[in-house]
């Protein structure tokens, strides 16, 4: 009796603990948000002086795509502003130099600085007709005040925030035709000194040849690669989970205040590996399935598996085990499982560690 009341006792101070710590661990993970309403004219000095930035007056955010609104799209929305509609909030995002990115709301913002600093003349206005092809400082001056003094709905997301629930609010507010993926967005959320390394390695000329291309790709595809094998490098696959976005984020996440010295490891490892397996495969043969002619694009776990393995052989080693280390390549590709393994649902936790273990089992003996 007197154990089952001790066990009793155990259980429910262990479930109070596991309580306290679930209740610790949401609070820390929250999303801190404040009102940031400003009046036009208070605005575009925020955007001249540096404290909130708006592409492409800036290079950031750079995961922002460019601006396309037409002048009619943009006079119809000065004249929504003259005619008190409502316009919808802006959100910004706060880093801890308290600065200010755009990242709802760039081109309604874009197209009232335009306007404000008389880049076009209004045309295609439907109810203030009169007013097409006025510029800002041709129209009469109680209208110019009326849109100086006009207050924007701005909601700021601070700095407070947990950086993976910044990510997911990112995503939720991500509703552009071309909608912003995972990477876009994570160099928004996660800037700092590993993001900024991810930008620079993808134009080392012998990974473009490898893609086949002048310039990485637009969408930040070859970044996430990049960072992909990072994060093998520096979490393993002890570490790995999914969904994978999130164990990326982490990735990102703790990079954000690398050294420069761990940076100049981090690059040379990259280099090192590219340089590698490029001693195994030609560029368009590299981190693809055979035959090439049929599997053009990169395939992303036999760049994983590849890149990993080029990273822990010195170029000497590369040569002398460049016969046999395509032979087992070959052989894996025609490996029912393997082929399986690579081909679909390949960010799932237990095919990836099952992939893993293949692999290790084929080349690793390559490299003995």
């Amino acid at each position: 009796m007197n154990g089952n009341t001790a066990d009793n006792k155990a259980g429910t101070g262990t479930n109070r603990i596991r309580s306290e710590s679930a209740k610790l661990h949401a609070n820390t993970r929250r999303v801190y948000t404040q009102p940031y309403d400003l009046v036009v004219s208070s605005l575009i000095d925020q955007i001249k002086n540096n404290i909130v930035f708006l592409r492409p007056l800036s290079e950031r955010p750079q995961f922002q795509r460019r601006y396309v609104w037409t002048n009619t799209r943009a006079s119809l929305l000065v004249e929504s502003i003259l005619l008190n509609v409502p316009i919808p909030p802006c959100y910004l995002s706060q880093n801890e130099q308290f600065e200010l990115d755009v990242i709802d709301g760039q081109q309604r913002l874009y197209s009232i600085y335009r306007f404000v600093e008389n880049e076009f003349a209004l045309t295609g206005l439907k109810v203030l007709a009169d007013l097409n092809r006025m510029r800002f400082h041709q129209l009469p001056a109680m209208l110019q005040r009326k849109i100086s003094t006009h207050t924007l709905r701005l909601v700021a997301i601070t700095n407070e925030s947990h950086p993976e629930i910044k990510f997911d609010v990112f995503e939720r507010l991500n509703s552009n035709t071309s909608p912003l993926n995972a990477q876009e967005l994570r160099n928004c959320v996660y800037r700092g000194a590993l993001n900024e390394l991810l930008k620079d390695v993808v134009f080392y000329e012998p990974w473009l040849r490898i893609v086949n291309r002048k310039t990485p790709n637009k969408r930040m595809r070859d970044e996430e690669l990049a960072l992909r094998f990072f994060a093998w490098q520096l979490q393993g696959v002890e570490t790995y989970r999914t969904p994978q976005k999130h164990w990326l984020n982490d990735a990102a996440h703790a990079g954000q205040s690398y050294s420069a010295a761990k940076i100049s490891e981090l690059r040379a490892m990259w280099e090192g590996a590219i340089n590698n397996s490029l001693i195994w495969f030609d560029p368009l043969e590299c981190f693809r399935r055979w035959p090439v002619q049929r599997y053009r694009t990169i395939n992303r776990a036999l760049f994983d598996l590849t890149m990993c393995t080029a990273a822990i052989v010195s170029p000497d080693t590369a040569k002398a085990v460049r016969s046999s280390f395509r032979a087992e390549y070959e052989r894996l590709l025609r490996n029912v499982e393997f082929e399986d393994l690579i081909s679909r649902a390949i960010d799932h936790t237990r095919r990836t560690k099952r992939r893993l273990q293949i692999w290790k089992d084929h080349v690793g003996r390559v490299l003995v």
